[in-house]
């Protein structure tokens, strides 16, 4: 396979990784036993991911900087790929509960990835309570978005249980990569090239330029209209150590919500993160009354032609959230209000116009830009909701009962919510600092009472 350089975005997470601030993400999935009893192994699980990396091609690529930084960098097959580097067998204490698994969970998601390797790493977790195994994949964020990520992981699920692994390749062979002189000529032709077709596209087709700038005016106009973030709870400089907790319900009762008392499925989960966010304020002993934390909100904008890339194709919005103590019908309306105003202010159209200016910047000032705007304080926590296919999955036969994500953390930001509704289950992953959020287990348990008071007010 050819060599692929990074997107502006995809290159982004890697100029801002430092020490204390990870830029990987992960997917927690967890499985039943078979109809037969049988618990899903390693072995299994190793059998899978070797005939099935024919289907991800990503997993057996690495990095290749490019001399003198003059452009960014490439994915290049790793001519020393080795499955058993990648796929590691790993145990939780006695009794495998919900508990010991998040805390083995949170330590893998502390450690940073070898950026000399492809970058990902696989974790089986045989010794669960109730014969179910967990397997932790976790790649490095500029490798996949969570869309991304879950279209890696798919390509291990099967639809039916009785599906055949397939034929691993056994004949697989590395592109060999670029020598020195093409990655240079490569490079310079990249960087001379890019704003020569922008300016080419806005000449041959005005109105769509003139409408982009509209909208990415009209974004910074509504970014700049809602004020400095106010001061959060988790707000402080991030370290390396991690926690890791997790909350469900099933998908069905959010779609009950949302057709009986309106909005989106993303405007439910918004209104219960910010119910657990409540329940943990108050457990804190913090004062709430008519407070709000704004929340970072990644949107898709992929196109529909943009179904197999694996790259980022994500733009950030911003939501003021109601922590308040009040009712579970008004703080969904309070929140179908704030995202009402943010889809109308074409924010996501904006910012992805402003992403994607990093693709005609060199590395040294693209990395600096990107530096510069992570440490402003844009937030109070992330809440990503990924889409996932709402039919029953399976890995070696084994059932996937849910799929919990892992997200990183901006450096001046304690808390990223993510969740995903694979297997008919909406599954919260809480990835937090390990000193900012010590009761990160008290806002999980919120989190699905909020649910559980959304659905008391529908007849389902």
């Amino acid at each position: 396979m050819p060599a692929e350089r990074l997107s502006g975005l995809d290159a982004s997470f890697l100029y801002l990784e430092k020490p204390g601030v990870h830029m990987h993400v992960a997917g927690l999935s967890i499985f039943g036993p078979r109809e037969d009893g049988s618990r899903l192994t390693y072995d299994d699980v190793e059998r899978v991911v070797e005939a099935r990396l024919r289907l991800a091609p990503r997993l057996r690529r690495k990095l290749l900087a490019v001399p003198g930084n003059i452009s960014r960098p490439l994915w290049v097959d790793d001519e020393h790929f080795d499955i058993d580097f990648h796929c590691r067998r790993s145990s939780v204490p006695s009794p495998g509960g919900r508990f010991e698994l998040e805390r083995a969970v949170g330590r893998v998601l502390s450690r940073p990835l070898d950026r000399t390797k492809p970058l990902w790493e696989l974790y089986v977790f045989e010794d669960l309570s109730e014969d179910r195994t967990a397997i932790l994949l976790k790649l490095h964020h500029a490798m996949a978005d969570g869309i991304g990520g879950m279209m890696i992981a798919s390509a291990l699920f099967d639809l039916n249980p009785e599906a055949p692994l397939g034929a691993s390749e056994d004949g697989w062979k590395p592109e060999p990569a670029p020598d020195q002189q093409e990655l240079i000529v490569d490079a310079v032709g990249d960087v001379m090239l890019h704003p020569i077709q922008g300016l080419s596209h806005a000449v041959r087709q005005p109105r769509i330029l003139a409408e982009t700038l509209a909208a990415t005016a009209d974004a910074l106009r509504t970014v700049a209209g809602m004020g400095t973030p106010p001061r959060g709870p988790f707000d402080g400089r991030v370290g390396p150590n991690r926690r890791f907790a997790t909350a469900e319900r099933p998908f069905a009762r959010f779609r009950t919500i949302k057709h009986e008392l309106g909005g989106t499925v993303n405007d439910v989960v918004l209104s219960a993160v910010a119910g657990g966010l409540n329940a943990l304020l108050e457990a804190r002993g913090e004062k709430t009354k008519g407070r709000t934390l704004r929340a970072m909100v990644p949107v898709s904008v992929r196109s529909p032609g943009e179904t197999g890339d694996i790259g980022n194709r994500v733009a950030p919005v911003f939501v003021d959230v109601p922590v308040g103590r009040m009712a579970a019908r008004t703080r969904l309306r309070r929140v179908r209000a704030a995202t009402a105003r943010m889809k109308d202010s074409g924010m996501a159209v904006g910012a992805d116009t402003i992403i994607g200016l990093g693709a005609y910047a060199p590395p040294a000032l693209h990395a600096t830009a990107a530096r510069l705007v992570a440490q402003a304080r844009w937030c109070n926590l992330e809440v990503s909701n990924v889409p996932a296919p709402q039919v029953p999955l399976y890995m070696a036969g084994a059932p996937l009962q849910a799929n919990y994500p892992g997200m990183n953390l901006k450096e001046d930001c304690g808390l990223s919510i993510g969740c995903t509704s694979a297997a008919g289950t909406m599954a919260f992953g809480l990835t937090a600092d390990w000193d900012l959020v010590p009761d990160i287990d008290v806002l999980a348990r919120g989190i699905e009472a909020a649910i559980d008071d959304l659905v008391a007010l529908t007849k389902g």
